[in-house]
């Protein structure tokens, strides 16, 4: 089974860094792709899932060769067997980014999690959707939404989480990440790790000159690989934030 954790793409080519290549070749069949929505308590941003996102990994897909026959999204609406029937007959199944949590609890409702457990297609995973993945979803203190510690079980494909959106340019994790809107700080992210193991911290981070670099983990038959496109980071917290040098199996 082929799984990939990521935490954004490049928003002008999300699969032509060599990731298209892959998926070509992981593919039985382009019968179809099934998305499953990442906020499913919010109409609007169900709206601009289907009406934004879905057509731009269309032309994503497409820019690299990969033409899928059907396109289906689950989400509140969708009944339980029709949910069923997309994921178990899908060829690619990608999970959503928006709130891991909510999306969790929408899966339940549809009662879907034995089928997305039990996928043997090619998975995807972004944002939100890699921490569904995940052994624990993570929140930390950040912001006036996240004002506290949010951690919980998440499917737990392969023994390893993700935290995603940690997008500094320095090569030394910084105590305080300033986003702007959220403020990241090392020793919370170092508290978590202490309590439930070490995770990794995955980068999307567009830089000034308008490049993106971007950082991947990619379970192929349980065996984990990492990857990065550009200058790409992924970091490892455990005792302490430290960027993954050794493993690192190749730039996109």
């Amino acid at each position: 089974m082929i799984r990939y954790y990521c935490s954004g793409f490049d928003v002008n080519n999300a699969f032509g860094h060599g990731l298209g290549d892959m998926f070509k070749t992981e593919l039985r069949d382009t019968k179809s792709i099934v998305y499953i929505v990442g906020s499913p308590k919010q109409p609007e941003k169900i709206k601009k899932a289907i009406e934004t996102y879905e057509p731009a990994f269309k032309n994503h897909f497409e820019k690299v060769g990969i033409f899928f026959d059907e396109v289906h999204i689950i989400e509140p609406s969708i009944s339980s067997d029709k949910a069923k029937k997309w994921i178990d007959e899908s060829s690619f199944l990608m999970l959503m980014g928006g709130d891991p949590f909510d999306q969790k609890e929408m899966c339940e409702k549809l009662n879907i999690i034995e089928n997305i457990k039990n996928y043997r297609g090619v998975m995807m995973g972004y944002s939100a959707g890699a921490m569904l993945m995940s052994k624990y979803m993570i929140i930390v203190p950040c912001s006036k939404q996240y004002s506290d510690f949010h951690i919980a079980e998440g499917l737990n494909f392969d023994e390893l989480s993700i935290f995603p959106h940690n997008n500094t340019s320095i090569s030394e994790y910084p105590n305080i990440l300033d986003m702007g809107k959220e403020i990241y700080r090392k020793e919370d992210l170092i508290k978590v790790a202490n309590e439930y193991g070490k995770y990794y911290c995955l980068q999307d981070y567009q830089r000034e000159d308008g490049l993106f670099d971007i950082s991947i983990i990619k379970s192929n038959n349980g065996s984990i690989e990492f990857y990065v496109e550009n200058d790409g980071k992924i970091w490892e917290a455990s005792d302490d934030v430290n960027l993954v040098y050794k493993n690192l199996n190749k730039k996109l």
